[in-house]
């Protein structure tokens, strides 16, 4: 299948915690997406002087910055724009990490849509982003979409 025709991704998200701390980046081809997850890994590891962690395949660690590959599928590209979703669960992990979106009006209805048993507390928008915060029970869960990079390659 050509390169152009593959639903195939790969998304590159730099985060700090449970904030994306850059904007996500898009990428065709995984070894290009791989070369720079190791470039944002090693300006990290200079910039704070500690070691490059690599848990497992496709992620990296520096401190409170985890870069992380993700393997997502675009169905349709409607315009130029690509949005991309994290989904932080009360247990602090993303799930899913990157949900690909080709509008910002399907990623904010993505984001701002509460599943069964949660209650939309708070909302902030931005030209690039859309950030949700749900209350279930006593925790907090967190969706957020962000307007990304699109990488040729």
């Amino acid at each position: 299948m050509p390169a152009h025709l593959d639903p195939r991704r790969w998304v590159l998200l730099v985060t700090e915690g449970l904030t994306v701390a850059y904007p996500p980046e898009i990428y065709r081809e995984r070894t290009m997406a791989e070369r720079e997850a190791e470039r944002w890994a090693w300006l990290f590891s200079i910039a704070s002087e500690l070691p490059i962690e690599r848990p497992f395949e496709g992620r990296w660690q520096v401190g409170e910055h985890w870069i992380r590959l993700v393997d997502a599928h675009m169905y349709e590209e409607k315009s130029d724009e690509i949005w991309v979703g994290t989904y932080w669960t009360r247990d602090g992990l993303p799930d899913p990490e990157a949900e690909l979106f080709a509008s910002r009006e399907e990623a904010r209805e993505w984001a701002v849509t509460p599943s069964a048993g949660r209650v939309l507390r708070e909302l902030h928008e931005l030209p690039w982003s859309v950030s949700a915060a749900f209350q279930i029970r006593d925790e907090q869960e967190e969706a957020s979409v962000h307007l990304a990079k699109v990488v040729v390659g």
